[in-house]
């Protein structure tokens, strides 16, 4: 009879596989570093759970046809630790979608050992989290996003839309040459340089600053050194995103935040997490505008954490409805504590930025 178990090292070819066949080329044959990416970040990551393993659904032929990443992260809930299960990854074979193997691998998950469960997903993935006591989070599931070059931005939105992507080169010119006429007359779209000074951030820096944020925040991620190494490492492996900027930002001597993003040249970056007091927060998104604006990011886009509201909307960002961010537990009052926004909880806290689907593996 089909099962369901903890994914093992041997099951790590047939998941490679199957993923190949559902998320990326369509075809069987996964490239030769695909395996050894779901090994090193669901296997051997230093917060990996035994009690919260990655699940496979196993055929009674002994073939694997189902899969569900486990990403587990740890957290403190009024001081207390708890553990969040991030489900990721979630596939099942197309030519035996009879079995229903992704709602069986997501109800085994989210019965599992960790106190909160938190995923960012389609439709379907949301349905399944609602059937069985789960919810939508209603701000960090609508995107932010900060035209730094508007003319390029829009337009080559525009020509993706349109499909008509192969004139992107050729109205480069014409996008940048309005974007420098719109900053010349139009002051309020120009990027002014800040007072404010970066400089890198370390994961010593990092956990050193963290109280900036933990003031009144009854949920937080309790980070340590070692799971920051792996997870700066990491993160910055994912070169299709562009190159990896994390800033602590100073005003003189005094310590304001930080930021995280991907920030690629000639295209769209990607904000995994902003952190700051609530009176410093809109200078270190200022600082995070003009870094982005001098890497040549043509626009930056974030997910609307409740903490980031007033900051953005003076910034002149737009808002639109993206994945839906879901939240389950069997403990009313720490799902209570996330609805209501008293929860440090961003991109870089779950496996979105993660490789899987992006990276080549050559």
């Amino acid at each position: 009879m089909s099962s369901i178990r903890a994914v093992t090292p041997e099951d790590l070819p047939q998941v490679a596989s199957l993923f190949e066949t559902v998320m990326r080329s369509g075809g069987r044959t996964p490239p030769p570093g695909l395996a050894a990416y779901f090994e090193r970040t669901l296997l051997d990551q230093p917060w990996a759970d035994s009690e919260i393993p990655s699940l496979v659904y196993e055929g009674d032929d002994g073939r694997i046809l189902g899969f569900l990443g486990s990403h587990v992260r740890r957290l403190r809930f009024d001081g207390r630790p708890v553990r969040v299960g991030c489900p990721g990854q979630l596939v099942s074979d197309p030519g035996r979608r009879h079995h229903a193997a992704g709602a069986l691998l997501m109800r085994r998950f989210l019965s599992g050992a960790q106190d909160l469960s938190v995923a960012e997903g389609t439709t379907s993935v949301r349905r399944m989290f609602e059937s069985l006591g789960g919810v939508a989070l209603q701000s960090p599931s609508i995107n932010w996003s900060k035209p730094l070059s508007p003319a390029r931005a829009f337009g080559d939105e525009w020509l993706e839309r349109s499909r008509r992507s192969w004139w992107k080169a050729a109205a480069r010119p014409v996008f940048a040459t309005a974007d420098l006429a719109a900053t010349r007359f139009f002051s309020a779209m120009r990027i002014e340089e800040p007072s404010t000074q970066g400089e890198a951030l370390t994961p010593e820096a990092l956990i050193e600053h963290f109280p900036l944020i933990d003031q009144g925040t009854r949920v937080i991620t309790d980070y340590s050194e070692a799971f920051l190494r792996w997870l700066f490492a990491e993160m910055a492996f994912v070169r299709t995103r562009g190159p990896l900027e994390a800033r602590l930002v100073r005003d003189g001597d005094r310590v304001l935040g930080w930021y995280v993003a991907y920030m690629p040249p000639g295209d769209v970056g990607q904000v995994m997490q902003i952190a700051s007091t609530h009176t410093d927060l809109g200078a270190v998104i200022d600082h995070l505008f003009h870094h982005a604006s001098r890497s040549r990011t043509v626009a930056l886009e974030g997910r609307l954490e409740p903490t980031l509201y007033e900051a953005l909307s003076g910034r002149r960002c737009l808002l639109r409805y993206g994945s839906r961010v879901l939240a389950h537990s069997r403990e009313p009052e720490l799902l209570e504590a996330v609805l209501r926004g008293q929860a440090f909880l961003t991109r870089m806290d779950g496996e979105w930025w993660m490789g899987h689907q992006r990276e080549p593996f050559a």
